[in-house]
């Protein structure tokens, strides 16, 4: 069936795509199912869209069109008018002057609103509401153009609305200029097709430019910064079926672009991760060597030693306990340098030490600005401090409003630094002004990036930067024997663990295939006391012990005669995958559903008093949080983590070492001995990136 319906309701899909209905020209509603392959994006409400695909039967919603092509369309007709009344887009024009519209202009509406008859609209509507009119349906007929546009010259949908948000209307003529550009939103080869399409020359030397151009986006996708020149060599020869001689021509195309630099030992580098990690060493690199001459404040000075030893002697008193030597050398260093690290693993004290740090540096008539990646942890950092704190990207959207006057009494602190990219690195040094002061927290063995690049591990082993580690733990007793083996794996050294013999405390390990994994892991939950006692932290999304497949087994084996909605039963536990400003639920917040209705849940999310509802349009952002990652992870505690081990290229050190450094008293390993042992052994992900970050010599 091929049909334009005019959109009503749209349900988006929890693994992408969406859900949606509309009616016809002649009134008759269609449901309609389009996965991510197919919508360029999830259509709106009041949007004209043309589908096809066989319709199929439903048991629950009837007969539904399973969409082999969708794309919006210019509507027409009564469409048209619908789509001006209800359209977001439309602010303003609403059922009544809309169909004021189609009665002064009927089917010459569009022609109208194409020449962009000011006068003519005028007849209808005030001045203001005509021009906001105008330039949301131009953005909206462009849209459509670009999207059949595309679709002619045989592009995937999926690709039209990256390109048309990159160009809009220009869309079909930059790319018929040079479809390499596509290259910025899609891979090589989708990229490639696309310019074969449109009869571009196989020869050109844009093409040959774009090669290049590919294999350090590839690069940059395994989270590299440089690449080796053999390397790099070989993978443009496959692209462009070359031999050596045309790779290096295409090489020194390239170069003479100014799309990669060559830099030293025979490595190259795209010119945004070489502008970045520039610009960074740069930074730091004046931080280090040059005087701290603040700006903007009138009180702020750099203490002596004895005025340090003051303020810690009155912290102590006033929070009644005993600071560490390493925690009091971070204070001085946090108050006397310009930059610094404060390293350690988990439960080694890092938090007392902060909330030291801005207590004094606040006694000193300063500003703490205290930041973390995730909402999550920003939150944990307010509760533990008692100060407020906030996301990266939150500081640097305000920062870019204006709403933040940084200067030289500030002191930016940065926790779970070993998390941040290269790239958000880079936004927020050019944030933070020139004389601001920057203390960086973490623990380098934890989990890298998820980004491309390294910052915070790299410079943990420059001796240029100042940095105390603290190494005592606190938060695991130490006769759960947690922090010693902890120790022992950030070194590579696996050493023997104890057979699993149920609820305990320490490190055990439960070998099992993985079709047996399933079984053993809900065994595994039902002994240790349930969800509420333990966490499953999974290194893995898909398979038989991937967070997927566990949190499925999990939620069938409990949601049996419990009230259950759109895959969520009570007591289920939840993730949410967004930062919700308003709501206060923040990327990574777990809760358990505590009431399922027939349109909603009820759902109460950690730290909150009261539970949320959250309906149809929040289910893109929700998930099962039986099983979760270890990225999702990092900065919480839990009780008892089970951690399932399977071969995979995802397992690795790092990502061992924080997942046990999340329990406080039992960690149940369970799968394969020799893949936990393969993956500790091996060089830790940090050390396998390629990158060209260092201090810049002054």
């Amino acid at each position: 069936m091929e049909v334009t319906v005019l959109v009503g309701q749209v349900w988006l899909g929890r693994w992408g795509g969406a859900a949606f209905s509309g009616r016809d020209a002649t009134g008759i509603l269609h449901r309609v199912l389009g996965d991510g392959k197919i919508l360029s994006r999830p259509p709106r409400v009041g949007e004209s869209w043309r589908v096809a695909g066989p319709v199929k039967h439903h048991p629950t919603f009837g007969p539904q069109i399973e969409a082999t092509m969708a794309m919006p369309v210019t509507p027409e007709g009564e469409h048209l008018r619908r789509f001006l009344a209800k359209s977001k887009a439309f602010q303003g024009v609403g059922g009544t002057r809309a169909k004021q519209l189609w009665e002064r202009f009927g089917q010459d509406l569009v022609t109208v609103l194409d020449a962009k008859k000011r006068d003519a609209l005028c007849e209808v509507l005030k001045l203001d509401l005509v021009d906001s009119l105008l330039q949301a349906w131009e953005e909206s007929r462009s849209e459509a153009r670009v999207v059949q546009w595309l679709d002619k010259h045989g592009f995937p949908l999926r690709l039209a609305a990256k390109v048309v948000k990159l160009w809009g209307p220009l869309t079909p003529e930059k790319i018929l200029e040079n479809p390499y550009r596509m290259l910025a939103v899609a891979g090589w080869e989708l990229v490639d097709r696309a310019a074969q399409l449109i009869g571009f020359p196989q020869d050109a030397e844009a093409r040959q430019v774009a090669a290049v151009e590919a294999i350090c986006y590839r690069s940059m996708a395994d989270k590299h910064t440089v690449i080796n020149e053999g390397e790099l060599l070989q993978g443009v020869a496959r692209l462009l079926k070359l031999g050596r001689d045309g790779a290096e021509r295409a090489l020194e195309l390239a170069e003479g672009d100014h799309a990669v630099l060559r830099l030293e030992a025979g490595r190259w580098q795209a010119l945004g991760p070489h502008m970045m990690e520039t610009y960074l060493q740069d930074r730091l690199a004046a931080m280090v060597t040059t005087e701290h001459i603040p700006s903007r404040h009138l009180f702020w000075r750099t203490p002596g030693d004895a005025e340090v030893d003051g303020l810690l002697a009155e912290f102590q008193a006033e929070n009644s306990l005993k600071l560490m030597e390493e925690q009091k050398l971070a204070v001085w260093m946090a108050l006397t340098k310009r930059v610094g690290m404060v390293l350690g693993g988990a439960g080694t004290g890092k938090t007392t030490g902060l909330k030291a740090i801005m207590w004094a540096v606040e006694k000193l008539q300063g500003t703490v600005h205290a930041l973390a990646l995730a909402g999550r942890a920003a939150i944990r950092m307010t509760e533990a401090t008692g100060r407020p704190a906030r996301t990266i990207a939150g500081f640097l959207a305000a920062a870019e409003r204006g709403d933040l006057e940084l200067g030289g009494s500030d002191l930016v602190v940065v926790d779970e630094a070993s998390m941040v990219d290269l790239p958000l690195a880079y936004s927020l040094m050019r944030a933070i002004p020139e004389d601001a002061r920057l203390l960086m927290v973490g623990d380098p063995y934890q989990l890298p990036p998820i980004g491309m690049g390294l910052v915070f591990s790299v410079y943990a082993e420059d001796d240029r930067i100042p940095k105390v580690e603290l190494i005592q733990v606190h938060r695991q007793a130490k006769e759960t024997g947690i922090p010693q083996i902890a120790g022992q794996i950030r070194m590579g050294i696996l050493p023997v663990l104890k057979p699993y013999e149920g609820p305990t405390v320490g490190i055990s390990f439960l070998p099992c295939t993985d079709a047996e994994a399933q079984a053993q892991v809900i065994e595994l939950v039902s002994e240790l006391g349930g969800p509420a006692e333990v966490q499953i932290l999974s290194p893995i999304k898909n398979g038989p012990a991937g967070i997927k497949a566990i949190n499925t087994a999990l939620h069938h084996m409990r949601a049996v005669g419990r009230a259950n909605w759109q895959g969520y039963a009570v007591a289920d536990p939840v993730i949410w995958l967004e930062n919700d400003y308003d709501r206060k639920i923040w990327n990574g917040t777990l809760g358990v559903v505590e009431a399922a209705g027939p349109t909603s849940l009820s759902i109460l999310w950690d730290g909150h008093d009261k539970p949320t509802d959250m309906g149809l349009s929040d289910l893109d952002s929700l998930d099962l949080a039986y099983a979760i990652s270890v990225h999702k992870a990092q900065g919480s505690q839990f009780r008892r983590v089970i951690v399932p081990v399977f071969k995979s290229r995802l397992l690795e050190r790092t990502l061992i070492y924080t997942a046990l450094t999340r329990a406080t008293e039992q960690v149940v390993f369970f799968g394969d001995a020799d893949a936990l042992k393969l993956a500790v052994e091996a060089p830790p992900a940090p050390h396998r990136r390629k990158h060209g970050l260092a201090l810049a010599e002054r």
